[in-house]
């Protein structure tokens, strides 16, 4: 009866362990996200200070410092420059958050623009690798953009080497609608073929 007393006990503060994890955790991720948010804000509406000042000293340093980073990212902008009266600033989703066993967390969110490119509709995904070194307080980001896993050793080195980093890329609307309806179509065409295929009966044997 004790044992079981003291095993039920343990149980409990085990649970009580994890469910405060996964609040802080979850706590810790919309920080995250808030911080993340607010970068994209100020690259949108071209708020260079606040941009320069969420971006972690290692990325900056590798471009030069403050003002080659600055010049570096003014010139993506005005190479495809929003339309402030119809775009929005990206929104982030959480992709990968992880801690191990110490104050800093990284994580790697998701951003998504929708645009135009050469009068095709377009989304454009792209992803912010972030730091923090105040158990989740406050953030930091390395723009990944289309650099390679490669790239973003050099630009962050402090990396955790298990967090995984998807690759830039461009949706194109037509293209991914031509690729539905194809996939449709042979469905289709697959469950045609199958509704005509003659029906095997068993033959009978005989007596």
């Amino acid at each position: 009866m004790k044992a079981s007393k003291q095993l039920g006990l343990t149980l409990c503060v085990c649970l009580m362990c994890f469910t405060s994890f996964s609040q802080d955790t979850a706590a810790i991720s919309q920080r995250a996200k808030f911080y993340a948010d607010s970068m994209c804000r100020s690259y949108f509406y071209e708020g260079w200070q606040a941009f320069s000042d969420l971006t972690m000293y290692s990325a900056i340093k590798y471009y030069g410092g403050k003002d080659a980073y600055t010049s570096h990212f003014k010139m993506l902008y005005f190479h495809n420059a929003p339309d402030k009266d119809v775009d929005k600033p990206e929104q982030t989703s959480m992709i990968t958050l992880m801690n191990k066993g110490t104050d800093e967390w990284q994580c790697v969110l998701e951003k998504i623009r929708f645009t135009q490119i050469d009068n095709r509709r377009a989304r454009i995904y792209s992803y912010l690798v972030g730091q923090s070194k105040d158990d989740g307080d406050t953030w930091k980001f390395v723009d990944a953009g289309q650099n390679s896993e490669k790239n973003i050793i050099y630009i962050f080195p402090d990396v955790f080497g298990t967090l995984a980093i998807p690759e830039y890329r461009v949706v194109y609307e037509d293209e991914e609608a031509a690729k539905i309806a194809e996939a449709e179509r042979a469905a289709a065409k697959a469950a045609e073929a199958a509704k005509a295929k003659p029906v095997k009966r068993a033959t009978p044997k005989k007596k």
